[in-house]
């Protein structure tokens, strides 16, 4: 009788615990493809790269030249296939926004608003901002200061992949306080989910600059063999009320 009961309360336990234990659905990889496709990056002339880039596996990065509308670009970034980018969803909203509907479709959308669902591994990402096409240049998903930032004229071919190829010492200032794709994670709101990494808490130095970008190049190809996201699951923590309306937050959004 005893056992019966023991076997009985275990089955009742793993019949409970089996919720945080998300199945991924193929709905939701349909979802994160039809974000991917809206990219203009990935919509480009994209190839794999024959050897390793600036610290990322060459298994990992994909070459894009691209075009949005007449302006250019040329991008190295980061090969996620939607398998794991809907997976990091689902676990951060199982883990952050239980019972909030659409929680997965609001990930999504605010990987589009923020960075174009693409983590350019370095190179330009033309996006349009305001109504209007922009260069921006990245560095392992956060953009770096470059004289070309913020305007619309197209860039020689030569001057971009130059750009993409900065040594990450070599980065000499962040613009948004080195905030980080998919999801405009601030460095603060990551380390609150990382406190082992000591991820420095301002990047106004070479070697905190650097620190930084090491953290995220390591922690990224870490979330690629795993079913969470640390980038996300901090963002998703400093914006709880916010998401919960179905807004993408901005930096100082509760």
């Amino acid at each position: 009788m005893a056992l019966g009961k023991q076997f009985a309360l275990a089955v009742a336990t793993a019949l409970m615990a089996a919720p945080a234990a998300l199945a991924q659905t193929a709905e939701h990889v349909a979802a994160v493809q039809a974000a991917f496709d809206k990219s203009a990056v990935r919509a480009g002339a994209c190839a794999p790269v024959s050897e390793d880039f600036m610290g990322w596996p060459a298994a990992l990065v994909q070459r894009c030249e691209y075009k949005n509308g007449e302006t250019p670009g040329v991008a190295y970034v980061l090969d996620v296939k939607p398998e794991p980018m809907a997976k990091w969803i689902e676990t951060g909203c199982a883990a952050h926004m239980v019972g909030v509907a659409g929680c997965f479709d609001r990930m999504v959308k605010c990987a589009v608003e923020k960075s174009s669902a693409t983590f350019v591994v370095g190179g330009n990402l033309v996006a349009t901002r305001k109504g209007a096409v922009q260069n921006m240049f990245y560095r392992n998903g956060v953009v770096i200061a470059a004289p070309q930032n913020g305007k619309p004229d197209p860039v020689p071919a030569a001057e971009q992949e130059a750009l993409a190829r900065t040594p990450e010492a070599a980065v000499a200032a962040m613009q948004g306080g080195g905030a980080v794709a998919f999801w405009h994670t601030m460095p603060y709101q990551f380390a609150v989910k990382a406190i082992d990494l000591g991820v420095p808490a301002e990047m106004n130095t070479p070697d905190r600059r650097q620190r930084w970008l090491e953290v995220i190049r390591t922690e990224m190809q870490a979330a690629l063999k795993t079913d969470g996201n640390r980038f996300l699951a901090g963002w998703m923590t400093a914006h709880p009320i916010t998401l919960r309306t179905g807004e993408c937050a901005d930096d100082r959004d509760p």
